[in-house]
Protein backbone atom coordinates (compact mmCIF):
# COMPACT_ATOMS: atom_id res chain seq x y z
CA UNK A 1 0.00 0.00 0.00
CA UNK A 2 0.81 3.37 -0.82
CA UNK A 3 2.32 5.43 2.23
CA UNK A 4 4.63 8.32 0.55
CA UNK A 5 3.71 10.51 -2.33
CA UNK A 6 6.02 12.20 -3.81
CA UNK A 7 5.03 15.32 -6.13
CA UNK A 8 6.75 17.73 -9.15
CA UNK A 9 5.72 21.40 -8.66
CA UNK A 10 6.32 23.07 -12.29
CA UNK A 11 2.58 21.83 -14.10
CA UNK A 12 1.93 20.21 -11.13
CA UNK A 13 1.06 22.41 -8.37
CA UNK A 14 1.50 25.44 -9.70
CA UNK A 15 1.57 26.70 -13.30
CA UNK A 16 1.90 30.19 -15.44
CA UNK A 17 -0.66 30.84 -18.29
CA UNK A 18 2.06 31.04 -20.85
CA UNK A 19 2.87 27.18 -19.47
CA UNK A 20 6.64 28.19 -18.73
CA UNK A 21 8.50 27.39 -15.26
CA UNK A 22 10.25 29.55 -13.07
CA UNK A 23 13.50 29.06 -15.00
CA UNK A 24 11.78 30.37 -18.11
CA UNK A 25 10.50 33.51 -16.13
CA UNK A 26 13.87 34.48 -14.65
CA UNK A 27 15.77 34.31 -17.83
CA UNK A 28 12.78 36.70 -19.26
CA UNK A 29 13.41 39.12 -16.35
CA UNK A 30 17.37 39.35 -16.64
CA UNK A 31 18.51 38.33 -20.02
CA UNK A 32 15.69 40.10 -22.00
CA UNK A 33 13.98 37.42 -23.66
CA UNK A 34 13.46 33.48 -23.85
CA UNK A 35 15.65 32.82 -26.33
CA UNK A 36 18.72 31.68 -24.29
CA UNK A 37 16.99 30.09 -22.00
CA UNK A 38 15.46 28.15 -25.01
CA UNK A 39 19.02 27.27 -26.61
CA UNK A 40 20.45 26.33 -23.18
CA UNK A 41 17.70 23.65 -22.73
CA UNK A 42 18.32 21.98 -26.41
CA UNK A 43 21.76 21.85 -25.91
CA UNK A 44 21.46 20.20 -22.58
CA UNK A 45 19.07 17.54 -24.14
CA UNK A 46 21.48 17.10 -26.70
CA UNK A 47 24.17 16.45 -24.08
CA UNK A 48 26.12 20.12 -24.90
CA UNK A 49 26.73 19.93 -21.17
CA UNK A 50 25.41 18.55 -17.95
CA UNK A 51 22.63 19.56 -15.56
CA UNK A 52 24.81 21.75 -12.79
CA UNK A 53 26.53 23.57 -15.69
CA UNK A 54 23.03 24.34 -17.21
CA UNK A 55 21.97 25.55 -13.62
CA UNK A 56 25.05 27.95 -12.89
CA UNK A 57 24.53 29.23 -16.63
CA UNK A 58 21.62 30.70 -15.51
CA UNK A 59 21.78 31.47 -12.08
CA UNK A 60 25.27 33.11 -12.85
CA UNK A 61 23.60 35.19 -15.73
CA UNK A 62 21.21 36.37 -12.78
CA UNK A 63 23.74 37.73 -10.58
CA UNK A 64 25.45 39.46 -13.27
CA UNK A 65 22.50 41.09 -13.84
CA UNK A 66 22.26 41.96 -10.69
CA UNK A 67 19.07 39.87 -9.48
CA UNK A 68 17.43 40.44 -5.92
CA UNK A 69 15.39 38.29 -4.24
CA UNK A 70 12.59 41.06 -4.25
CA UNK A 71 12.19 40.66 -8.54
CA UNK A 72 13.09 36.94 -8.19
CA UNK A 73 9.77 36.46 -6.00
CA UNK A 74 7.84 39.30 -8.24
CA UNK A 75 8.52 36.27 -10.96
CA UNK A 76 7.68 33.62 -8.80
CA UNK A 77 4.48 35.46 -8.09
CA UNK A 78 3.54 35.36 -11.77
CA UNK A 79 2.64 31.05 -11.45
CA UNK A 80 -0.36 30.10 -9.44
CA UNK A 81 -1.38 27.51 -7.86
CA UNK A 82 -3.31 24.69 -9.61
CA UNK A 83 -6.96 24.77 -8.20
CA UNK A 84 -7.18 22.54 -5.22
CA UNK A 85 -3.61 22.57 -4.36
CA UNK A 86 -3.84 23.15 -1.01
CA UNK A 87 -6.72 21.26 -0.22
CA UNK A 88 -5.54 18.14 -1.97
CA UNK A 89 -2.38 18.29 -0.18
CA UNK A 90 -3.77 18.80 3.58
CA UNK A 91 -6.62 15.54 2.82
CA UNK A 92 -3.56 13.73 2.14
CA UNK A 93 -1.93 13.98 4.80
CA UNK A 94 -4.96 13.76 6.81
CA UNK A 95 -5.41 10.23 4.88
CA UNK A 96 -2.10 9.29 6.68
CA UNK A 97 0.24 9.95 3.72
CA UNK A 98 3.92 11.27 3.98
CA UNK A 99 4.72 14.00 0.97
CA UNK A 100 7.64 15.23 -0.46
CA UNK A 101 8.55 17.26 -3.60
CA UNK A 102 10.79 16.15 -6.24
CA UNK A 103 11.47 18.94 -8.97
CA UNK A 104 13.82 21.08 -10.56
CA UNK A 105 11.91 23.97 -9.83
CA UNK A 106 13.47 26.66 -7.46
CA UNK A 107 13.12 26.40 -3.34
CA UNK A 108 11.62 30.58 -3.78
CA UNK A 109 8.61 28.80 -5.27
CA UNK A 110 7.51 26.24 -2.83
CA UNK A 111 8.49 29.28 -0.04
CA UNK A 112 5.86 31.34 -1.97
CA UNK A 113 3.31 29.07 -2.67
CA UNK A 114 3.55 26.39 0.86
CA UNK A 115 4.06 28.78 3.71
CA UNK A 116 2.84 25.83 5.73
CA UNK A 117 5.18 23.26 4.55
CA UNK A 118 3.12 21.07 4.24
CA UNK A 119 6.08 17.99 2.99
CA UNK A 120 8.18 15.92 4.93
CA UNK A 121 10.99 16.29 2.12
CA UNK A 122 12.21 18.65 -0.26
CA UNK A 123 14.38 18.13 -3.20
CA UNK A 124 14.90 21.71 -5.12
CA UNK A 125 17.23 23.79 -6.59
CA UNK A 126 18.56 26.13 -4.02
CA UNK A 127 19.18 30.07 -4.31
CA UNK A 128 21.33 31.57 -2.12
CA UNK A 129 20.99 35.81 -0.85
CA UNK A 130 23.38 38.28 1.01
CA UNK A 131 21.92 40.64 4.04
CA UNK A 132 20.89 43.40 1.07
CA UNK A 133 18.77 40.38 -0.72
CA UNK A 134 21.19 40.55 -4.14
CA UNK A 135 21.44 36.99 -5.20
CA UNK A 136 25.03 35.33 -4.30
CA UNK A 137 24.95 31.59 -5.01
CA UNK A 138 22.79 28.11 -5.97
CA UNK A 139 22.82 24.57 -5.03
CA UNK A 140 22.14 22.99 -8.05
CA UNK A 141 19.85 20.03 -7.18
CA UNK A 142 21.27 16.10 -7.82
CA UNK A 143 18.08 14.88 -8.16
CA UNK A 144 16.55 16.40 -11.49
CA UNK A 145 15.76 14.52 -14.29
CA UNK A 146 16.39 10.90 -14.38
CA UNK A 147 18.02 11.61 -11.30
CA UNK A 148 14.80 12.26 -9.70
CA UNK A 149 14.06 8.45 -9.19
CA UNK A 150 17.24 8.83 -7.39
CA UNK A 151 15.59 11.05 -4.95
CA UNK A 152 12.39 8.63 -4.21
CA UNK A 153 14.93 5.97 -3.53
CA UNK A 154 16.71 7.97 -0.78
CA UNK A 155 13.17 9.04 0.33
CA UNK A 156 12.13 5.32 0.56
CA UNK A 157 15.39 4.97 2.42
CA UNK A 158 14.58 7.87 4.89
CA UNK A 159 11.03 6.51 5.80
CA UNK A 160 11.98 2.71 5.66
CA UNK A 161 9.86 2.38 2.71
CA UNK A 162 10.28 -0.07 -0.54
CA UNK A 163 9.57 1.63 -3.78
CA UNK A 164 6.29 0.00 -4.30
CA UNK A 165 5.25 2.27 -1.41
CA UNK A 166 5.99 5.03 -2.94
CA UNK A 167 4.21 7.59 -5.44
CA UNK A 168 4.81 9.86 -8.03
CA UNK A 169 2.98 13.15 -9.90
CA UNK A 170 4.33 14.82 -12.66
CA UNK A 171 3.35 16.28 -15.80
CA UNK A 172 6.58 16.11 -18.04
CA UNK A 173 9.70 14.39 -19.83
CA UNK A 174 11.99 14.66 -16.75
CA UNK A 175 9.03 12.76 -14.58
CA UNK A 176 9.43 9.04 -16.75
CA UNK A 177 11.95 8.00 -14.78
CA UNK A 178 10.90 8.53 -11.55
CA UNK A 179 7.56 7.55 -12.70
CA UNK A 180 8.70 3.99 -13.79
CA UNK A 181 10.74 3.67 -10.51
CA UNK A 182 7.40 4.65 -7.95
CA UNK A 183 5.28 1.77 -6.97
CA UNK A 184 2.27 3.75 -8.54
CA UNK A 185 2.78 7.45 -10.53
CA UNK A 186 0.04 9.85 -11.30
CA UNK A 187 0.47 11.73 -15.20
CA UNK A 188 -1.42 14.91 -14.13
CA UNK A 189 -2.64 16.67 -17.35
CA UNK A 190 1.15 14.79 -19.01
CA UNK A 191 3.01 16.90 -22.04
CA UNK A 192 4.79 14.27 -23.19
CA UNK A 193 3.50 10.48 -24.41
CA UNK A 194 6.54 9.67 -22.91
CA UNK A 195 4.87 9.96 -19.58
CA UNK A 196 1.75 8.71 -20.77
CA UNK A 197 3.42 5.60 -21.55
CA UNK A 198 4.76 4.63 -18.03
CA UNK A 199 2.39 6.08 -15.60
CA UNK A 200 -0.22 3.99 -13.87
CA UNK A 201 -3.11 6.73 -14.37
CA UNK A 202 -4.00 9.89 -16.31
CA UNK A 203 -5.24 13.02 -14.66
CA UNK A 204 -6.73 15.96 -17.49
CA UNK A 205 -8.15 18.38 -15.03
CA UNK A 206 -7.76 21.90 -14.22
CA UNK A 207 -8.37 20.96 -10.67
CA UNK A 208 -5.65 18.33 -8.74
CA UNK A 209 -8.82 17.13 -6.53
CA UNK A 210 -8.93 14.24 -9.08
CA UNK A 211 -5.87 12.29 -7.72
CA UNK A 212 -7.17 12.33 -4.66
CA UNK A 213 -9.47 8.75 -5.93
CA UNK A 214 -6.14 7.00 -6.13
CA UNK A 215 -5.16 7.54 -2.48
CA UNK A 216 -7.67 6.43 0.39
CA UNK A 217 -7.51 6.96 3.37
CA UNK A 218 -4.09 4.65 5.50
CA UNK A 219 -6.37 2.52 7.97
Amino acid sequence: MIRLIAFDVDGTLVEHPERLVIWQLLNRRFLGDLAVSDQRYFDFMDGKFDYDAWVAMDVSDWITAGAHRNEMAEEVRQLRLIPGAHEVLAELKTRGYKLAVISGTLDLVIEEFFPEHPFEAIYTNKVLFDREGKLKGWEATRYDMEGKARALESLAKRFHLSLEQCAFVGDHENDVAVATAAGFSVGFNPKTPKLEAVVDEIVRSESLHPVLEFFPPIG
